[in-house]
């Protein structure tokens, strides 16, 4: 599978070898928080995660990226960001999960645009959705600047979460996208 570069990122297609990438991902303080409701992620849990993601690809062609951002010393993994299938809709899940070296510099937006345009473009979902635990600003803030907006809270996942939305003619009607 083919990997992207951007000015700042590569973003490669998983393969098992990104099993310890993502166990250190998975237990960053933030991701533990905002994602897993404070709790340690094992090598079970994070190779359960890695076969989903596998499992995606080979279903839709696309899925959750490895992101690694360029540095004048090679590049450092600093997440993964993708989309995947949402329940028994004809909708994808925006998912985006950075280390503390990715935050706060515009690389989650610059990847989420390449994940989103790549899967709409190989694809025929209707929509985009975001599922946001409530009190991360950051992440609403990123979403909003992709184009998502706030339609409701829901129950997913055993937790309540902002679900935000955009369709595919939303999101490529938006500028030169």
């Amino acid at each position: 599978m083919a990997t992207y570069e951007s000015e700042r990122l590569i973003l490669a297609p998983p393969t098992l070898e990104h099993e310890a990438e993502l166990f250190k991902l998975h237990n960053d303080p933030l991701v533990q928080e905002w994602i897993f409701n404070r709790v340690p992620q094992t090598k079970e849990d994070v190779r359960k995660w890695l076969d989903w993601f596998l499992a995606q690809w080979r279903k839709n062609g696309f899925g959750d990226w490895m992101v690694y951002e360029k540095t004048n010393d090679g590049s450092i993994f600093i997440g993964r960001c993708g989309l995947r299938d949402y329940g028994e809709t004809n909708n994808l899940e925006l998912a985006t999960s950075l280390s503390e070296r990715g935050r706060g510099r515009g690389l989650a937006l610059e990847a989420m645009h390449f994940t989103v345009a790549h899967a709409l473009r190989n694809s025929t979902k209707e929509k985009v959705i975001g599922l946001i635990a409530h009190g991360n600003t950051r992440s609403e803030r990123t979403a909003k600047k992709l184009g998502l907006r706030y339609v409701d809270d829901c129950w997913c996942y055993d937790k309540f979460w902002q679900y935000h939305e955009m369709t595919r003619e939303e999101y490529f009607s938006a500028g030169a996208r």
